[in-house]
């Protein structure tokens, strides 16, 4: 397979990927009577049963090959790109609220690229310094008008404002730690994609339903009336997202992990933004204003000059491939000539001594 189609390929994965993870910023908007620990719990508990019914065919096969290494890896994973992420994120949005936290996590695409560039497969900082300033100017863009007004608005203490900063710095940190090292626990495991995400989905289910049961105990939430016809859309939706959005996506994703350089994998998390837009106006049965859609322009035109730069790579690298074998298929060649002549002087030799 080139490097070219494999490009092709692995940006058809991380789309997937960022459509399934999209949508799951709808659930809370769809159960707005069910706290995001609650939703969190539920998801990655049902992560962990559907992945749990898919090991069990391929126990026999996949116990073997899983190392101490691997188990460590997977809830490192599990606890900062699942768990701890939507912890921090959400006292943010407590304490400071969406804009600001979602401005801050949106920063994900650049630090990325940034704390990756020294992997295989990267660009100088200087290649990507123009398209992820359109990125950075897109997502302030995006989250300008919002900011605006909760700024405006007040109503929160310097320490308070300044702790859930953090947090939201916190996050974006997860994020993007779990971007880079998903990427590079995945090459080095014995596993592909889909065995990978099943493992994934064992180790955050375990330790979502341990956390859960200490939550509970801990601090018992005071009872709520939700009528039974509610619950049984909660439990049908966090399946959805355990099935569609855990599992699936996280299959697309590690997919396109193999085959993108992770630099690049950490600027394309960017479209789960303006697939949760997409399904946002879908939602609200708008269009988005020109705030907005100068915002996607702005991010859509320095993801697509990154891919040009990522794909000039590419073809040089292509280009410069098949020189080595040629070499060493002229060599051979020279080879065969060399000893096809010696095979016939000794033939000429020994005819002259006959005579």
């Amino acid at each position: 397979m080139s490097s070219r189609s494999s490009m092709a390929q692995g940006l058809v994965f991380a789309l997937a990927a960022c459509g399934l993870w999209g949508a799951i910023y709808m659930v809370p908007t769809l159960l707005p009577e069910f706290s995001p620990l609650q939703i969190t719990f539920a998801r990655f508990g049902l992560y962990g049963v559907v992945a749990l019914c898919i090991f069990a065919p391929r126990a026999a096969r996949l116990r073997p090959r899983i190392r101490r290494v691997d188990l460590l890896r997977l809830a490192w994973l599990a606890l900062v790109g699942n768990i701890a992420y939507f912890a921090v994120a959400a006292t943010a949005v407590q304490w400071v609220g969406v804009p600001v936290t979602s401005l801050i996590v949106g920063l994900v695409p650049v630090l990325v690229p940034l704390m990756a560039r020294h992997t295989a497969g990267s660009l100088p900082l200087r290649h990507l310094a123009m398209p992820l300033l359109l990125i950075v100017l897109g997502i302030v863009t995006i989250n300008s008008q919002a900011l605006g007004q909760a700024l405006s608005a007040g109503g929160t203490g310097g320490t308070r404002y300044a702790g859930g900063v953090f947090m939201a710095v916190l996050a974006l940190l997860a994020w993007s730690r779990y971007a880079i090292d998903n990427n590079r626990f995945l090459r080095d495991s014995s596993f592909n994609g889909s065995e990978w995400s099943t493992l994934w989905g064992l180790v955050v289910g375990v330790l979502s339903l341990v956390l859960a049961a200490l939550w509970w105990w801990l601090a018992p939430a005071a009872t709520q009336q939700i009528p039974p016809a509610r619950w049984q859309t909660f439990w049908l939706l966090c399946l959805g997202m355990a099935i569609f959005c855990s599992w699936l996506g996280n299959l697309a994703w590690n997919a396109a992990s193999v085959r993108l350089p992770v630099s690049l994998m950490g600027q394309l998390v960017v479209f789960e933004t303006l697939f949760t837009l997409l399904y946002h106006f879908a939602w609200e049965r708008r269009l988005p204003d020109w705030t907005e859609c100068l915002a996607m322009a702005l991010i859509l035109t320095g993801i697509g000059w990154s891919l040009k730069r990522f794909a000039q790579v590419a073809r040089d690298a292509e280009a410069l491939a098949p020189a080595p074998a040629a070499a060493s298929t002229g060599l051979a060649m020279a080879l065969r000539h060399i000893r096809r002549g010696s095979f016939r002087l000794r033939q000429l030799a020994g005819l002259r001594r006959h005579a």
